[in-house]
């Protein structure tokens, strides 16, 4: 599951007293190790620091498989804290939450993370495990479109909170990571060989379909150049090498498997199962079925476990398997097996979905295609600039501002992103705008066009003239008469 292999490094981010120790650990990978030295930990700590390390020290349990000893640490930590009884409610909530996702019960699990997102009074640590929670539900659920939103959401909060989140530099290093996942585990989805896993593949089509994700074929359009914490980068690197496979390179199968065999050394038995999957995925894609067989024979187990979502993409691998062998029978059999098994997950989930709905009951504003073209933080920005055309002072200054970045940096993202100023963005736009009321208001005569454009922030007659002739190589007036 992809949201529980970051969940160390999240707790870690969020975490009130962690040791350099313990960072140390966790940052390089070595979980189970991080886990251990946290229990020792504990037993000698301040008073005062023994909530967090306890909350910390139930994370790494939960997420090398020690599910009884988690909740034991997390019900020792609540007796400790601190504070008002709203807090330990929170803290309650947050912990249930991930438990809830790592036994894939989304619908609970959705609802404690909208709780730590919504509700006045949660603090900006439980705001950002609630939205990467959402995500990590969301993904699981094959919602790749919501989950990247969520990462939308998550990310302006870490901007909004820059000045006063001192791990700020760590999250956006982890967003860069999750977004080269999310891209890559859609690109591999979105294989042709693999277009009958039809779980995934109904939220890859139409409003499903990830705004990041890649043309398939090609390399993920998401850097990871920034991802240089040893635990981020064994992920991003593994999943370069996991599209190397789909695209017919067999060679790496071995570095995938050293990469599996780690996660087993580290406890992380839930992580060493998605990995297994993946692996056999590519190998389907890219023409290696015999990797794929020597792969699954180490996933029998998943079969026979009691979660839907854990016998999902190993039935879907099977079936696949016996089909690419021609052993078509066997294939058809576990298929059927397959669909059902889908049917019964899209069943359980419609609980998690609609609570999610309800969340977003308001149909959120759809960026057209400029704005869907810049980086998260800018679109803010160009959101601002739409909402204030008809302003005479609207200055680039005032947008930089907004969103507490400076007029270089605001200049050079709009640049990059989509080719343009903000202040050419902001003539073309008024002009559109006064075109569309020419065209359309009915009575306009030539007295009327600078009242119109005084609409959109334009006052004086020979800006608009020379702007509109540049924009529709025409006069208002021949707009108006036509």
């Amino acid at each position: 599951m992809l949201a529980t292999f970051y969940f160390p490094y999240v707790s870690m981010l969020t975490s009130t007293s962690v040791p350099p120790a313990l960072t140390e650990l966790i940052s390089e990978g070595r979980i189970q190790a991080a886990a251990a030295q946290a229990s020792r930990h504990v037993d000698t700590c301040d008073p005062d620091l023994l909530p967090g390390l306890l909350q910390l020290h139930g994370d790494l349990q939960m997420a090398v498989g020690m599910d009884v000893d988690a909740e034991e640490s997390y019900r020792e930590a609540q007796k400790l804290m601190r504070a008002s009884k709203e807090q330990v409610r929170f803290a309650s909530c947050r912990n249930a939450g991930w438990q809830a996702l790592f036994r894939c019960r989304y619908g609970t699990a959705m609802s404690c993370f909208m709780r730590l997102v919504d509700q006045p009074g949660s603090e900006l640590s439980l705001r950002l495990e609630g939205y990467f929670g959402m995500f990590g539900v969301l993904f699981g659920l094959g919602r790749l479109r919501d989950a990247d939103g969520v990462l939308d959401a998550l990310d302006d909060l870490i901007d909004d909170s820059s000045t006063t989140l001192t791990t700020a530099r760590g999250w956006r290093e982890l967003l860069t990571a999750v977004r080269f996942d999310v891209a890559t585990q859609s690109e591999l989805r979105s294989h042709p060989e693999l277009s009958d896993h039809v779980y995934w593949q109904s939220g890859l089509a139409g409003e499903g379909a990830p705004r990041i994700a890649p043309m398939q074929g090609t390399t993920p359009r998401v850097s990871t150049y920034t991802v240089q914490t040893p635990l981020l980068r064994a992920r991003t690197d593994y999943l370069k090498q996991l599209m190397q496979l789909a695209n017919g390179q067999r060679d790496v199968g071995h570095v995938l498997g050293a990469h599996a065999d780690w996660a087993g050394k580290q406890g992380i038995a839930s992580y060493q199962g998605a990995v297994r999957i993946e692996i056999v995925l590519a190998s389907l894609a890219g023409g290696a079925p015999a990797l794929a067989e020597s792969i699954l024979t180490l996933l029998n187990a998943e079969v026979r476990m009691p979660q839907s979502h854990r016998q999902l993409e190993y039935l879907y691998c099977f079936a696949k398997l016996r089909h690419q062998q021609e052993r078509n029978a066997e294939s058809l059999r576990v298929y059927t097996r397959y669909a059902l098994t889908a049917m019964r997950c899209i069943r359980d989930e419609a609980g998690a979905l609609a609570r999610y709905a309800q969340r977003t009951v308001r149909v959120p504003e759809q960026l057209d295609d400029i704005g869907a073209r810049l980086p998260a933080r800018y679109r803010r920005a160009y959101r601002y600039l739409v909402d204030n055309l008809d302003r005479k002072d609207l200055s680039i200054r005032e947008i930089a501002s907004e969103i507490g970045v400076t007029e270089r940096a605001l200049q050079s993202a709009f640049k990059s992103s989509l080719g343009s100023t903000p202040s050419e963005i902001v003539r073309r736009l008024r002009m559109e705008r006064i075109r569309a009321e020419l065209q359309t208001s009915e009575g306009a005569h030539e007295n009327g066009i600078l009242a119109t454009a005084n609409k959109w922030g334009v006052s004086n007659r020979s800006t608009l003239v020379n702007s509109y002739r540049r924009e529709f190589n025409e006069a208002p007036s021949d707009t108006l008469n036509r």
